[in-house]
C-alpha cells in the first residue's frame, strides 16, 4: 500500500514495448537497473508500468535494443497537476484547506460529559471552563491532571474526574459521591428527654422506666424516660431508652400581607438574537437590537454535526422576555385566600409528622397590611435521645 502511494506520488507510466524481440527490452532494463512492473507478453508486445522519471532514459534503451515504446496511460499527482496547472484556484484551495485542517485539528470542538446523574452538564461545563477545557481550547496547552483535580475539587459532589483528548474532542468521564450510609445505632446509655414543651398525651416506652405520666406538663429539656432501671438487688443498670412519647404542643404562625405590592410578569413579547459560533468566536447572526427597559433571557445553542460527531460550528439562540410590572391590590377575601395556602405549607413542611388539634385564627390590620396569626395546638412525638457517660450516675 505504501508502494503504491510512493509511486502515485512520483507518477508513473503504463507503456508498451514492440519489436521483433520485445524480451530483448526486459533485459536492458535489468543491465541499466531500470525499475519495472505488472510486466507481462501481449501479442508481440510487453505491457509493463515505470516511473515517469525512468521513461526518458528507457526509450534510449529500447532504440538501441531495435524496439519502440508507446506510452499507454499517464497516472500520479505530476500529471494531475500539469493538466489542472491552468486552474491556479484549486491548488491554493487544496493548501489552504489542508493547512486549516491541520490548524483546527490543534483545537478542542466538542467537550461531553458521562457518568453525572444528579450533578448538572451545565455545572461541570462551568468547572471545566473555568480549568481550561472548553470547545475552542489549545490541545496542547490543557494540563489533564491538573485539570481533573480542579473540578473534582470545585464540585464537591464527584469523587472522581477523568478526561480524555482524543482528536477535536475532549470527553469528561465524572463518578459522584455515594450517599452515606445510615449511622449504626448507638448502643450507649441514653435518656429520653422533651425537646420542647408540652402536656403528655401518650408513651410508649419499649426500653428504660417513664419518668411522667399521661397529663403531665413538661418542659423542654426535662426528663421523660430513664435510661437507668433500679434491680431487684438494690442495684442499678443502665440502657439505652427507647421511647414515643406524643404532647400537645403550641405553635404561633404569622404573616403579614401587603394591602398592595407589585411584582414582574413574563409577557408574550420576546426578541430573538442569534450568533454564529466558530470555536471561541462569536459573530452576530441578526439584526434584532429591540430592547426591554425589564427583561429576561435564556440561552439555546445548537451546534452543526456530522454523522453524530458534533462540529466546532454552531447557532446560539438568545431570546429575551419582557418583563411587565404588574400592581396588585389584595382586599381581606384574597388576604384570606393567601394565608390558608401559607398555612398548608406551614403544616405540611414545619411539622410534616404532627396531628392538629385546633386553630385558633386571629386578623388584624393596620394601614399597610393585612395580619393574620394562627395558634395552632400540635400532637407530635417530643422524644430526643441523649447519651450519657454512666460515670455521671
Amino acid at each position: 500500500m505504501l508502494l503504491k502511494f510512493f509511486r502515485h506520488l512520483k507518477g508513473y507510466v503504463s507503456f508498451t514495448a514492440s519489436g521483433k524481440f520485445p524480451e530483448r527490452f526486459l533485459n536492458a532494463a535489468a543491465v541499466n537497473k531500470l525499475n519495472l512492473w505488472d510486466a507481462y507478453p501481449s501479442k508481440g508486445k510487453i505491457t509493463a508500468k515505470m516511473a515517469a522519471s525512468d521513461y526518458k532514459r528507457a526509450r534510449h534503451i529500447a532504440k538501441r535494443a531495435g524496439l519502440k515504446l508507446k506510452i499507454t496511460n499517464k497516472r500520479g499527482f505530476p500529471f494531475f497537476a500539469k493538466r489542472h496547472s491552468s486552474r491556479l484556484g484549486l491548488p491554493i484551495g487544496a493548501l489552504l484547506g489542508t493547512v486549516l485542517l491541520i490548524v483546527l485539528s490543534q483545537f478542542i470542538w466538542t467537550v461531553d460529559i458521562t457518568g453525572a446523574k444528579t450533578v448538572s452538564d451545565s455545572k461541570i461545563r462551568e468547572a471545566l471552563a473555568d480549568n481550561g477545557v472548553y470547545p475552542g481550547a489549545f490541545k496542547w496547552t490543557i494540563d489533564v491532571l491538573d485539570s481533573q483535580r480542579a473540578v473534582q475539587m470545585d464540585i464537591d459532589e464527584l469523587s472522581w474526574v477523568s478526561i480524555n483528548n482524543l482528536g477535536c474532542k475532549s470527553t469528561a468521564d465524572v463518578r459522584e459521591k455515594a450517599e452515606k450510609s445510615d449511622e449504626p445505632k448507638s448502643q450507649s446509655p441514653c435518656n429520653i428527654k422533651a425537646d420542647c414543651d408540652g402536656v403528655i398525651t401518650k408513651i410508649i416506652a419499649e426500653n428504660g422506666f417513664s419518668a411522667v405520666g399521661e397529663g403531665s406538663g413538661v418542659k423542654q429539656g426535662d426528663l421523660l424516660v430513664s435510661g437507668v432501671l433500679p434491680t431487684g438487688q438494690d442495684t442499678i443498670r443502665f440502657v439505652r431508652a427507647e421511647a414515643e412519647v406524643y404532647a400537645d404542643v403550641n405553635s404561633k404562625f404569622e404573616l403579614k400581607i401587603p394591602k398592595q405590592y407589585n411584582y414582574y410578569s413574563v409577557s408574550e413579547n420576546k426578541t430573538d438574537r442569534k450568533e454564529l459560533n466558530f470555536l471561541w468566536l462569536s459573530l452576530p447572526a441578526s439584526l434584532n437590537f429591540t430592547a426591554y427597559p425589564q427583561s429576561v433571557s435564556s440561552e439555546n445553542r445548537v451546534n452543526l454535526s456530522v454523522n453524530g460527531n458534533a462540529l466546532p460550528l454552531g447557532i446560539t439562540t438568545q431570546t429575551s422576555y419582557e418583563l411587565n410590572n404588574i400592581s396588585v391590590k389584595e382586599n381581606r377575601e384574597m388576604a384570606q385566600q393567601t394565608f390558608e395556602k401559607a398555612m398548608l405549607l406551614y403544616e405540611a413542611f414545619e411539622n410534616p409528622s404532627a396531628t392538629v388539634r385546633s386553630r385558633d385564627i386571629k386578623i388584624s390590620e393596620d394601614e399597610n397590611s393585612f395580619i393574620y396569626t394562627c395558634n395552632y395546638t400540635f400532637n407530635r412525638n417530643i422524644a430526643q435521645s441523649v447519651d450519657f457517660n454512666v460515670t455521671e450516675h
